[in-house]
């Protein structure tokens, strides 16, 4: 169950993908059901997509709990963030693979460094079973 109270122990930063003309209404959504202030929503442009933003906040989640995303936000990920980068676990993985040139299974994922700088403006997800590496801007207005 996805809540905005403090008394929980876990907070979960999450990435949508809107459509422009849908952002103005998906904050209001999540202002009405999480409790989400627009100062805690975070809008950035997509270099390879016009049509499109990433939306990112946090929720907070009860001890325990699993989180199935898509049944409140169906084009929303569970991410993490280094500095000004966004990535999935998933993303991770393949970005290790690929930097390796490893066969997955066959690589240490948790003793490699990753050198977080090159990837700063950027956000890394896994589509259609590759590594897909997007510019991303904070977007301010």
């Amino acid at each position: 169950m996805l809540l905005n109270m403090e008394n929980t122990t876990k907070i979960i930063t999450l990435a949508s993908f809107v459509l422009n003309d849908k952002i103005d209404s998906f904050k209001k959504y999540l202002y009405k059901r999480f409790k989400v202030p627009n100062e805690r929503v975070f809008i950035y442009d997509i270099d390879e997509d016009s049509e499109k933003k990433v939306i990112t906040f946090r929720v907070y989640v009860r001890d325990g709990k699993r989180v199935n995303t898509s049944s409140f936000f169906p084009t929303t990920i569970i991410v993490h963030k280094k500095g000004e980068c966004f990535y999935t676990i998933n993303a991770l993985n393949k970005l290790i693979e690929k930097e390796t040139g490893g066969a997955a299974g066959n690589i240490n994922y948790k003793d490699y460094q990753v050198e977080w700088d090159n990837y700063q403006g950027k956000i890394l997800i896994v589509k259609a079973g590759e590594l897909s590496i997007m510019n991303i801007n904070r977007n301010f207005s």
